[in-house]
């Protein structure tokens, strides 16, 4: 009986063992399933370490967290995420934002001056705000580059977003290469020379 009860322990033990490493391995695998990853403090750190001004622009092991918005005008969803034909710039803002207005006036510039070799995406990133507002930010910057309504601050949070404007620079293979707030233009203008690889 003794010797039974011995058997039957070993084997709970094993069996308990087992679901365990079970457990802890799918834990570990969650994010190769597909589930999207938001950047963190020490990744966003990283970035901007690693975008120094001086050198030539190096990519990051930093995945661009994928995404999916519907467009300002509703039409269509687009998505970003993984390899594109090129560079990518996200802009985040608020038609309140008064510095918004200030980055967008030069952003609309450096789009006409590089939209062949970079594409640029407009994130609107407020629940509040009113779509006339968002349309006459829009007409009154002139911007002419995409506009995508992040009206769930989804992307916001994926993108560990804490203040407006906020800028991304994603290279080709989708990997982040900078990360900033507001800059003055000549410092927006070098950044956006050295993302196209002129």
């Amino acid at each position: 009986m003794k010797k039974n009860l011995w058997l039957y322990i070993a084997l709970l033990l094993v069996v308990i063992f087992a679901t365990f490493q079970a457990v802890k391995n799918i834990a570990d695998n969650k994010g190769d399933s597909g589930e999207v990853k938001a950047l963190d403090a020490k990744s966003l750190e990283k970035i901007v370490k690693q975008a120094d001004p001086d050198q030539e622009q190096k990519t990051t092991n930093i995945k661009a967290p994928p995404f999916t918005l519907k467009s300002l005008d509703g039409s269509n969803y687009v998505s970003i995420g993984g390899k594109n034909e090129k560079p990518i710039v996200l802009n985040f803002w608020a038609s309140w934002c008064d510095a918004c207005s200030i980055e967008a006036l030069e952003l609309s510039k450096l789009h006409e001056q590089y939209k062949d070799q970079i594409d640029f995406y407009g994130i609107n990133v407020s629940t509040e705000e009113q779509p006339e507002n968002i349309k006459t930010f829009v007409k009154d910057n002139e911007l002419k580059y995409s506009i995508l309504l992040d009206e769930h601050k989804h992307v916001a949070d994926l993108y560990e977003l804490h203040s407006l404007p906020t800028m991304f620079l994603i290279d080709k293979d989708g990997y982040v290469v900078d990360t900033f707030h507001l800059v003055d233009r000549l410092e927006l203008a070098e950044k956006i020379d050295r993302l196209s690889g002129k």
